[in-house]
């Protein structure tokens, strides 16, 4: 895994050479690449994806479906058990890591936004200022 993040590292900053600004909707940062790779890595394919399913389970679901059809087609064209096995996991873990950097980048962007939503309620920093009660006016009174 080691060996990997620093492949994803290296290619990063060769790309960085040849692209002076990132693009305007861009979203993803090196780092959430490589933090997303780190969890996905110590969780496993199959946990992850469970907590992916708790929030999105029809992507969990197609994800799911979708790997296990590349798998079957390659045992059918007789690929060895090990290496369908060990293609299957490779592309989980690559699906996951791609799912879990989107949204942490997603998060980047919007956590500042937050203000007034559902996600603001689990903390009290983003939580609205309680309305205030209006008091009448003392001279105000009612009509008979």
């Amino acid at each position: 895994m080691a060996r990997e993040l620093k492949e994803v590292a290296s290619t990063i900053n060769l790309n960085r050479g040849t692209q002076r600004m990132k693009p305007d909707g861009m979203l993803v940062e090196p780092q959430h690449i490589v933090s997303a790779r780190q969890d996905v890595a110590a969780k496993g394919g199959p946990e992850t994806l469970s907590e992916i399913a708790g929030t999105e389970p029809v992507l969990a679901s197609f994800v799911f479906e979708s790997l296990a059809a590349i798998a079957g087609k390659l045992a059918l064209s007789g690929a060895p058990t090990p290496l369908v096995q060990g293609s299957h996991e490779d592309m989980l873990a690559l699906v996951l890591t791609c799912v879990q950097a989107l949204r942490r980048g997603h998060y980047e962007l919007w956590r500042d936004s937050m203000a007034g939503t559902r996600l603001a309620q689990l903390d009290e920093i983003f939580q609205a200022p309680p309305k205030r009660c209006r008091k009448k006016g003392q001279g105000a009174e009612p009509a008979e």
